[in-house]
């Protein structure tokens, strides 16, 4: 029996960037910045134009889901019709399924009805809270929507959530428990009390993002989600789809140091590329490309960067963090990168760090710097995700 090979067949992104799939990565190409909006003394990244209403054709349900299930939805719709793929046509609904990563659930929505508990008392709160608040409704509710009745769950890792999602999806499909995924992240915390606990830690910009340059001072937080549809290989080449890469690897890992700083050496770090390479069966030459986690932190994107020179040596691959266009997606960052990623490849052109100016010395990297750059004959890149609580994503995607 031949080893099960999971592909990409589509994306889908509701983020600051927009909802679509191909125009969208078109926009990170472009280097185009989408942060425009500013709340409570920061700047973030919101996810302006998507309707609820039309996703449900229904005011009530829309008023019944959190936004979190919304971006969710709106990103898994984009990402099923890039797949060229409608619910109906999947053979065997139980054998496909949904894995997302979620951080912060619907956090807005129970502050919101805390407040509703305190003005009003508790008869006045509202019966959706908890499915609404629940960090499983969004893969819930994809799963209910396109008729999935495979595994169905999330996975809560904080800022790597996406990513862990992303390669427990292809784990599932590689070992024979699914053929299809719905696999990715969705983030919708940005309030008044979550912004309020990351400015207080310093883990804000006032600014930009601008990973990597030497006058970085903290993420822009954002909302959104991004979803990628996983195939195995054969099932996918049976009905006509054209993959867009592999999921060829997956790597992760713990710090076990500190429950928000990274461990200054990167040990954790680069050991989780290590393993996401050996599990591809690539070598460090065979990398073309590294999507960055980085966050425009002071610390981790030192970090990262001696995580890369420990695997790579002096000769890095091209990286690059969407990070400085989009913002810090969270619990969907792993995921909306991964998508770029996979893009990436198959496309053959690296998306750019903007607000790249002045050169870090403790960065000694090929940075891909304000504009993309063409990647003609890439075979394999990978996308890392850190978090706090130490946690360290890496997936390896292969062209196909």
């Amino acid at each position: 029996m031949s080893e099960r090979r999971v592909v990409v067949t589509g994306v889908g992104f509701a983020c600051p960037q927009g909802v679509g799939s191909a125009d969208v990565f078109e926009k990170f190409v472009n280097g185009e910045n989408a942060i425009h909006d500013e709340a409570y003394g920061h700047p973030v990244g919101l996810v302006n134009g998507l309707d609820p209403v039309a996703l449900f054709d229904s005011k009530k349900e829309a008023r019944r889901t959190d936004k979190v299930t919304h971006y969710a939805i709106a990103a898994a719709d984009e990402a099923l019709q890039h797949a060229g793929l409608e619910a109906s046509q999947v053979r065997d609904p139980s054998r496909a399924g949904v894995m997302l990563g979620v951080s912060g659930g619907g956090v807005t929505t129970l502050l919101a009805q805390h407040d509703v508990l305190r003005e009003k008392g508790p008869r006045r709160v509202s019966p959706f809270v908890v499915p609404m608040h629940m960090n499983n409704a969004s893969s819930a509710h994809l799963s209910m929507r396109y008729g999935f009745t495979g595994m169905s769950s999330c996975v809560s890792t904080a800022c790597a959530s996406g990513g862990n999602a992303i390669g427990d999806a292809a784990l599932a499909i590689k070992t024979g428990a699914a053929d299809l995924m719905i696999a990715g992240g969705t983030e919708g915390g940005i309030c008044e009390l979550v912004i309020a606990g990351f400015s207080v830690i310093h883990a804000l910009t006032r600014e930009c993002s601008r990973p990597f340059d030497a006058d970085r001072d903290g993420f822009v937080y954002s909302n959104g989600a991004a979803m990628l549809i996983l195939e195995e290989r054969e099932s996918a080449q049976a009905r006509g789809a054209r993959p867009l890469c592999e999921v060829s690897g997956y790597g992760r890992t713990i710090d076990a140091y500190h429950i928000t700083a990274p461990h200054p050496a990167g040990k954790g770090a680069s050991r989780a590329i290590e393993l996401a390479l050996a599990d591809a069966q690539l070598n460090p030459s065979d990398v073309g490309y590294v999507n960055a986690h980085g966050t425009s932190t002071p610390l981790n994107d030192v970090m990262e960067a001696t995580a890369v020179r420990r695997v790579f040596g002096a000769d890095t691959p091209p990286m690059s963090s969407v990070k400085s266009m989009v913002g810090h997606l969270i619990g969907a960052a792993g995921a909306l990168e991964g998508a770029v990623t996979a893009m990436a490849l198959a496309q053959e052109v690296l998306p750019p760090t903007i607000n790249f100016h002045k050169p870090d010395p403790e960065i000694d990297l090929d940075i891909v710097p304000n504009e993309a750059r063409e990647a003609k004959g890439i075979e394999a890149a990978i996308s890392n995700s850190f978090a706090f609580g130490g946690h360290n994503v890496v997936l390896a995607f292969r062209r196909v």
